[in-house]
């Protein structure tokens, strides 16, 4: 009598071995790096689909960089030699982080949002003011604030800073700059938003220039937390005093400066009690009375400033008795001719210091030591430096 054979013995070795038990399922799960790998053999996932909704795969974050998924037949004997073939599955997937919408669309989703007014965060409550008969000037430099930067204290030897922190400091500093000016009544008020007020400028995570930066955050949020807040000073101002607003690029982040610049405009477009300065340009100038103040974000030509105030302002020079440029970049980590404070041709040169704690490469470097604060200034407007008043953290 012949014996009965298989339909796996028909095939031959080629064929997986025995099918497993009805209720089983083989499904493995590793994580590579920020991608994950999902494998299963199984008779009940079938599809990539199946795979991702058994390994509850979040679809928001990841997406999907390779997948394959096969089927094939399993036949097998009983004690009667009766054949049972079974249907098995084995599905592959390899999940990658989503990469995230182009620097485009990020710009253009911000103007949009500009124009439905993105803010939730409301500043508190001050009085309005009739601005005092000295007619002062009050100028808040807001530079390098870094929203989105990453320090870790364990690793630094200071403090941490993330987007929660960086929203906390900048908010609070910024507030105590503010009322220390209400103070005085100013005529008005300058907001100078000089920069680097974004840690990247695109969705990889470098700066502008393509130089890859340790992040807290993905850009989206990043946009979105910083908006908040420094939206929020400029109506925090506006509360209390007729406000200006001017801004430059920084070197890490020129692409979102520029959208920020826009929604400034489209945000405050109409406002009776705010002005945008309208220029896209990385060195701006206000004139008050008889004085002139130059605004960059200090990594380029800062030994020429002055000269290139005299150039572009020739008319403003003239009727100026006091210039003064205000300038960040540095972090007040500097050395030699790069001092926080500089006379330079009879202009005064400042470096802005920030609220920023040293991450990995500031401290491994040595750049460490600088006090993590905001400053604000008051002109008379027969020329000069007031008073000027520094909001620590």
């Amino acid at each position: 009598m012949a014996k009965s054979r298989s339909v796996a013995d028909a095939v031959g070795d080629k064929l997986p071995p025995p099918a497993p038990r009805a209720d089983a399922e083989q499904v493995t799960t590793r994580h590579e790096g920020d991608g994950i790998e999902a494998r299963s053999t199984s008779r009940r996932i079938k599809t990539v689909e199946d795979l991702l909704r058994h390994i509850e795969a979040d679809m928001t974050r990841y997406e999907v960089a390779a997948s394959e998924a096969t089927t094939w037949d399993v036949g097998s004997t009983d004690a009667d030699g009766d054949v049972t073939v079974t249907q098995l599955h084995r599905v592959f997937v390899r999940l990658k982080p989503k990469a995230g919408p182009t620097t485009r669309e990020v710009v253009e989703g911000l103007i949009a949002a500009a124009s439905r007014g993105i803010r939730q965060h409301r500043p508190p409550a001050a009085k309005r003011r009739k601005p005092a008969p000295a007619g002062l000037w009050q100028v808040v430099i807001v530079a390098d604030t870094h929203f989105g930067a990453y320090a870790w204290g364990k690793t630094t030897g200071g403090a941490d800073y993330d987007l929660d922190v960086a929203e906390a400091r900048v908010t609070a500093a910024t507030q105590k700059l503010l009322e220390a000016g209400d103070g005085y009544e100013p005529a008005v008020r300058t907001i100078a938003f000089l920069g680097d007020l974004f840690h990247f400028d695109t969705p990889a995570g470098t700066t502008t220039s393509g130089t890859p930066l340790e992040r807290d955050g993905r850009l989206q949020k990043v946009v979105n937390v910083a908006s908040d807040v420094l939206l929020g000073i400029v109506e925090r101002s506006a509360a209390t005093a007729k406000t200006e607003v001017l801004t430059v690029n920084g070197n890490h982040d020129e692409v979102l400066t520029w959208a920020f610049q826009r929604i400034l405009l489209e945000r405050f477009r109409g406002a009776k009690d705010v002005t945008v300065m309208p220029q896209f340009t990385g060195r701006q100038y206000v004139a008050k009375g008889k004085n002139l103040l130059g605004f960059a974000h200090g990594h380029k030509a800062k030994k020429r400033l002055p000269q290139i105030m005299a150039l572009e302002q020739s008319v403003a020079w003239s009727a100026s008795t006091y210039r003064e440029w205000h300038t960040g970049h540095l972090h007040h980590q500097a050395a030699d001719h790069n001092k926080p404070l500089d006379t330079l041709d009879g202009v005064i040169v400042r470096t802005a210091p920030t609220v920023v704690p040293p991450d990995d490469w500031h401290s491994t470097g040595g750049f460490i030591g600088a006090r993590q604060c905001m400053e604000t200034f008051l002109y008379h407007p027969d020329g000069g430096l007031m008073s000027m008043h520094v909001a620590g953290v």
